[in-house]
């Protein structure tokens, strides 16, 4: 078991390796992947307690999201009629170059109103929290949205960043969330005329890197999301994007 300095001092090295990874673009080429028939398996993965101190303590899935009784059955038959028209295709890597210059938005921390998963769920109106492999957990971290005047005013940032990782870091997954549009970023993953899979009667951007990254982009219900994964299979990642398209 690693010491606390040696577990923080492992997280700052995962996050700088996986920014340098992103800004750079990606020229991809599109591989079409048999389609399969994803069940949702959001309610079976249950609630895991995690006691180290920079992960979040409360349940992987998010709160106030509907649990499994005799009474979501409907539900579930719902979800897989969906499920039955997936399309999977997966962009691969074929050469990363250069770094791009990116757009940032200087943020207030008077300006910041802080939410707790239910709010954030409230706010976006759909629900913002994957599920995830049970080796993951969520960490620890303040989330919410930025406000003029104090935190008063009109809403100038909603940007929420997920992050969940296995003990060692080996596998991981983060999730950016923004309202009314994909979240800005300084780098080019996918061309807007590439194909995209469907999952859940969405329209989703899929691509893998040579270093073993998975990304996915979306828009649903007039949010948009950007997965990122690493060191998972492809079958459970596209079963974390698939837990977000309800």
């Amino acid at each position: 078991m690693k010491n606390c300095d040696e577990m923080v001092n492992s997280l700052f090295e995962r996050r700088e390796q996986y920014i340098a990874e992103q800004r750079k673009k990606r020229k991809v080429v599109i591989r079409t992947v048999t389609s399969i028939c994803l069940v949702c398996m959001v309610a079976l993965m249950g609630f895991g307690i995690w006691k180290s101190g920079i992960f979040d303590t409360a349940s992987q899935t998010a709160e106030g999201t509907r649990t499994e009784d005799a009474s979501d059955k409907s539900g579930e038959e719902s979800l897989d009629n969906l499920a039955a028209n997936n399309k999977i295709i997966i962009c691969e890597v074929d050469d990363i170059s250069g770094d791009s210059a990116g757009s940032y938005i200087a943020l207030l921390l008077d300006d910041f109103v802080s939410m707790d998963k239910t709010e954030l769920n409230e706010y976006y109106g759909v629900n913002i929290f994957p599920s995830v492999p049970e080796d993951l957990m969520q960490w620890e971290e303040n989330f919410g949205i930025y406000k003029e005047g104090g935190g008063t005013g009109e809403v100038y940032s909603d940007l929420q960043v997920l992050n969940y990782s296995n003990e060692d870091f080996s596998r991981s997954v983060t999730v950016e969330v923004a309202k009314g549009s994909l979240a800005l970023c300084d780098y080019v993953l996918f061309e807007a005329d590439e194909e995209k899979s469907v999952i859940n009667n969405i329209e989703v951007a899929i691509g893998h890197s040579a270093a073993g990254y998975y990304y996915a982009q979306f828009m649903y219900q007039d949010v948009g999301f950007q997965v990122t994964a690493y060191g998972l299979t492809e079958d459970e990642f596209v079963a974390v994007v698939s837990s977000l398209i309800q």
